[in-house]
């Protein structure tokens, strides 16, 4: 029979027999299991005998809303620690006593092998953040991190901080094999004074990450920066919900002969009208860039629509946008925009040839073949979103069909002449 999705079982102080069978139960017929901490050290052996099955669950969200025992913790470690079949854990809360406990889950992180995704909040990764951190992202098989504000004991201006140093020496190793990094309400604290651009520029990327989210920091790009400046191989950046205005600090991304960025979301920030002018007119630069999104920011709501002459006039100039997302954006922009859009999607950055206007024509065999194979549509839009659990945000890009007249229009075009 099929698998339940995900089975939620809420606090409970005093557990029954019946709740321990069902705990067992759950285990093998539910793919994800929800929970929150309960007493008993018979709960936590029953929890331990559950995700030890073959086909125990692939996810496991627990979270400690009151003090377990290092015992109980060593329960639900051990099970994590040899789970055959756990792929998803996501640990939040505050765990008494800290030290041992933390020990105890360093040791469970390095002998598990089944894990791809790891989310924890920053009280339990406040109990050894270095030996937490370096085992969960060195030592096992973990693709997929995410940090979340919960129980913090540090902060920096009221954010929750992790050490900027430890961040830099457990990421910026050659053998990181993280390919996504979330930090949802946590920032890295300060760069240290001591240490100036020239030394952080020596110091090693991290090449492996080619997803990066910060979310509610409420700080400003440059501070931002500082993390996502560790990152040379980023590819899609997710920075809402921060009080954002400025997006230049973004530029080394964005522009120039090192720019990795194909996707950038920005929603619910403060972008003013002066700030989005700024980006447009620097987005014909942007020639990585495939994806924008824009949703609930102040120059789109608000009533001053000077921004939009700049953004029409960019967008057409720009080869390699795909799609430009944003609340309240009126026909008259759609109908400027979707066309030079729905070019770019049918790949009109390949058609370009410097030396002369008409396409050479030994190219067009692999022209025609990419034609044939794009999905198409005779509508403008069709997106595609996928949500994640356990804190991973947008798990893949806008998908939208190109529309065959377009396609048609920019092979015809291309035989004789220029088609913008």
């Amino acid at each position: 029979p099929n698998k339940i999705e995900c089975a939620y079982l809420d606090h409970r102080e005093n557990v029954s027999p019946e709740y321990l069978a069902l705990l067992i139960s759950l285990s093998n017929k539910a793919e994800g299991l929800d929970l929150v901490s309960f007493g008993g050290d018979t709960a936590y052996s029953c929890l331990m005998a559950g995700i030890l099955q073959s086909d125990g669950p692939q996810v496991l969200a627990f979270r400690c809303r009151d003090s377990i025992s290092l015992h109980q913790a060593n329960l639900l470690f051990k099970g994590i620690a040899f789970s055959p079949s756990l792929e998803k854990l996501l640990l939040r809360g505050k765990f008494e006593p800290r030290e041992d406990i933390g020990k105890a889950l360093v040791d469970s992180l390095g002998k598990n092998r089944s894990l791809k995704r790891l989310g924890l909040s920053i009280g339990i990764l406040d109990m050894d953040v270095e030996g937490v951190l370096r085992t969960a992202i060195l030592e096992t098989q973990v693709q997929s991190l995410g940090i979340i504000r919960e129980g913090a004991d540090f902060e920096y201006d009221g954010i929750p901080c992790i050490p900027f140093n430890i961040l830099r020496d457990v990421l910026c190793r050659e053998d990181c094999p993280l390919e996504r990094f979330h930090l949802f309400g946590v920032a890295p604290s300060s760069r240290p004074v001591a240490m100036n651009d020239n030394e952080l520029n020596s110091t090693s990327m991290n090449s492996s990450v080619k997803f990066c989210s910060v979310e509610f920091v409420e700080l400003d790009c440059s501070r931002i920066m500082e993390t996502i400046g560790l990152f040379q191989s980023i590819e899609t950046l997710c920075l809402n919900f921060n009080g954002i205005s400025d997006l230049s600090p973004l530029d080394p991304l964005l522009i120039g002969d090192n720019a990795t960025l194909k996707s950038l979301v920005v929603c619910s920030n403060d972008i003013e009208e002066a700030d989005a002018i700024d980006f447009f007119r620097k987005l014909p630069e942007m020639k990585r860039l495939r994806h924008v999104r824009f949703w609930e920011n102040p120059f789109i709501t608000g009533n001053n629509d000077s921004w939009k002459t700049m953004a029409i006039d960019a967008i057409q100039r720009n080869k390699s946008l795909e799609c430009i997302e944003g609340d309240q954006f009126d026909e008259h922009f759609i109908d400027k925009t979707k066309v030079a859009l729905s070019l770019n999607r049918g790949g009109r950055r390949a058609l370009e040839v410097e030396s002369s206007s008409v396409l050479p024509a030994n190219l067009w065999p692999r022209v025609l073949e990419r034609a044939a194979n794009i999905v198409y549509c005779d509508y403008s839009t069709i997106y595609e979103e996928e949500e994640e659990l356990c804190c991973e945000g947008l798990k893949s890009l806008p998908v939208e069909s190109t529309r065959v007249d377009v396609v048609f229009w920019l092979l015809r075009e291309k035989m004789v002449g220029q088609c913008l």
